[in-house]
């Protein structure tokens, strides 16, 4: 008895108060995540980038420049400690249990689905047998393979390779790489594990200073699938850029190309053939009259008759 109640009534009554809490702040949370996707889908995109550029929300480009230097020059850069510190701590927190997924140096507290992406990646296990070898081309510590790890089809055998900038490629074999993942700084030095059966190019290609280039060494090293994803196609012409990228992701700007996207699947259409595409879940970046939709592809080399 407690101020002459019974005990079991209070705690009945305490457990009821809080299950009540609990479904009401859970409420409000699920109403939160309604609203912003309501307001997501009906509020035009120019009043979204308007309202994200007001509170410094949104990425954006700035400027058109002549040459790769110049936009390096007027860049901060992957070179930054800062935004490499950031990529890594995401990374190591998935590595803790304390994230589910990460990218961009953004943490989820879920794998965030890309039914795209992993339709394409089975396809080329199906295709092998359930076997599947991947080169990951600025694959950063691993989070497309983490994404692909969690929801793809069981396979007898998978080695996942990823190029990167050699700080990366240090913490990736000192923090995450394992008998199935490992980490390269060179086209070169990850084609020594033996021709991949797929490379994947996500989010890297506008980041080269010869995207072109490394589209032609892949093509040469004669690689049957081809996946380009989260790829900007510019609005206007082909130009070379600055991204800029807000404080509350992480400091940083880098060049960028907006590519023509006709030049772009010309160059890949000489060897490949494009088997499917789709618009990436990457909003568009804006910039004073310039900007970029992103789109995703997936290429099979053609058979010589």
């Amino acid at each position: 008895m407690c101020f002459g109640v019974p005990t079991d009534q209070i705690v009945d009554f305490c457990r009821g108060s809080l299950d009540r809490a609990c479904s009401v702040k859970l409420s409000f949370q699920y109403l939160a995540r309604q609203h912003k996707a309501v307001i997501r889908k009906w509020s035009p995109q120019g009043m979204r980038d308007l309202f994200n550029r007001w509170t410094g929300n949104a990425i954006r480009y700035r400027g058109v420049y002549p040459d790769w230097e110049s936009a390096v020059r007027a860049a901060g850069g992957y070179a930054d400690e800062a935004l490499f510190t950031c990529l890594e701590a995401a990374a190591l927190s998935v590595n803790r249990g304390e994230a589910a997924w990460e990218q961009d140096g953004v943490v989820y507290d879920r794998v965030l689905d890309h039914s795209q992406m992993l339709l394409c990646i089975a396809r080329v296990a199906l295709s092998r047998g359930g076997r599947l070898s991947v080169l990951d081309y600025g694959g950063a510590l691993g989070s497309t393979y983490r994404q692909c790890q969690a929801t793809l089809p069981e396979v007898s055998y998978l080695q996942w390779c990823i190029v990167e900038q050699p700080r990366f490629v240090a913490s990736g074999r000192r923090h995450f790489q394992t008998s199935e993942l490992v980490f390269e700084d060179s086209l070169e030095r990850a084609l020594r594990h033996g021709t991949p059966d797929a490379v994947i190019l996500s989010s890297v290609l506008q980041y080269l200073k010869d995207p072109y280039g490394l589209l032609q060494s892949l093509m040469n090293v004669q690689i049957e699938y081809l996946i380009v994803d989260r790829h900007p196609c510019s609005m206007t012409d082909e130009v070379l850029t600055v991204q800029v990228v807000p404080r509350r992701l992480y400091a940083a700007s880098y060049p960028s190309w907006l590519f023509d996207e006709s030049k772009f699947a010309s160059q890949l259409g000489e060897q490949y053939d494009l088997l499917t595409e789709w618009e990436g879940k990457d909003p568009p970046i804006r910039g004073p009259g310039i900007g970029a939709t992103f789109k995703g592809s997936f290429w099979r080399r053609r058979t010589q008759a």
